[in-house]
């Protein structure tokens, strides 16, 4: 099988002729008005990469457009990092998302496009992205942490144990969930008005104890604040957890989820489709909390990002190259 391999960098200052910076709409609340792209243009189709940056912890939307209407409807393969991404049929488009784990290692990752229209047998396109290098905050705390007795006792009940164990299975099992897209448009921020406590993947150190990073956003809120879901979905988890809490789990389809949790009332049960912006909860402190927040997560494929990056993606409902590629017959 012959391959092409073509080694392009993202690096924020560089100056690759495949890398551009946009000015596009942001939803309030987020500073960064800028978005990086990637545009390749193929002999037989259009690549386009979005993401708020191509670092560890983000999010990548990828958008493929053939320019021959024959091939719209082609079986195109997408790997990320060896494992398949899922693609989903938008207008001449195949589109897809895929993550950059927090814990990547800077450095070139691979994506690789497979399809027979790259040569009479099915060829592969091999890419190099050349991730940039990403600091997480780590903050250094003299006293400890001031949660429940429960939190922080190191002998917990058979119960107690018991309840962990159980919980630990209902989230293993709502990630594990499969379904197709289930939205077409941005997503948006899950509260009316915004305020940070806690950026993704911040690391607190108590008393020179090393702590675990942090898997989400906090958002600072009032108790019973409404909670707005950040996209279309169906609820796959919707019960109390030892440490999150009140929690809720969407699925948004190929292997997308969000999580919300600490809230004081959960307004949705399993098997509800939801719609975004629909109110789903509202702001809370319950699980291991300091006062009344939202701690909002995302998954694609089982890695953990920055949900701040999904809500950033703004090209999801534009189809790039759509009318080159239904001009030809």
């Amino acid at each position: 099988m012959k391959e092409q391999i073509l080694a392009f960098s993202l690096l924020f200052f560089s100056l690759s002729l495949f890398a551009e910076t946009k000015k596009s709409h942001k939803p309030d609340g987020i500073k960064n008005s800028f978005n990086y792209f990637v545009k390749k243009e193929e002999k037989n189709f259009f690549l386009l990469l979005e993401a708020r940056k191509f670092g560890r912890g983000e999010a990548i939307f990828f958008r493929l457009t053939p320019k021959d209407k024959k091939w719209i409807h082609e079986n195109f393969k997408v790997f990320w990092m060896g494992k398949e991404v899922v693609l989903s049929k938008q207008g001449n488009s195949q589109i897809g998302f895929f993550a950059i784990s927090p814990d990547a290692t800077p450095g070139p990752m691979n994506l690789e496009i497979q399809s027979k229209i790259f040569f009479v047998k099915r060829g592969t396109k091999q890419y190099q992205i050349q991730l940039e290098p990403t600091k997480f905050q780590v903050i250094q705390k003299n006293q400890s942490i001031n949660v429940a007795e429960k939190f922080v006792t190191e002998e917990l009940s058979k119960e107690t144990l018991e309840f962990i164990k159980e919980c630990s299975k209902a989230k293993e099992m709502a990630f594990a969930k499969e379904s197709v897209l289930q939205f077409t448009d941005n997503f948006k921020l899950p509260l009316d008005r915004i305020h940070i406590t806690s950026k993704f993947y911040v690391r607190r150190d108590y008393k020179n104890k090393k702590g675990k990073p942090h898997g989400g956003v906090d958002f600072r809120g009032k108790q019973g604040t409404p909670i707005q879901a950040i996209q279309d979905g169906t609820v796959v988890l919707a019960r109390p957890m030892y440490y999150e809490g009140n929690f809720t789990i969407l699925d948004h389809g190929n292997k997308i989820f969000t999580f919300y949790m600490h809230q004081s009332e959960m307004l949705v049960k399993v098997g509800d489709k939801v719609k975004k912006g629909q109110t789903i909860g509202k702001v809370g402190s319950t699980g291991m909390s300091t006062g009344p927040h939202l701690h909002l997560g995302a998954k694609i494929a089982n890695t953990l990002i920055d949900p701040l990056s999904l809500i950033s993606i703004a090209g999801i409902m534009e189809d790039t190259g759509e009318e080159l590629a239904s001009s030809k017959k």
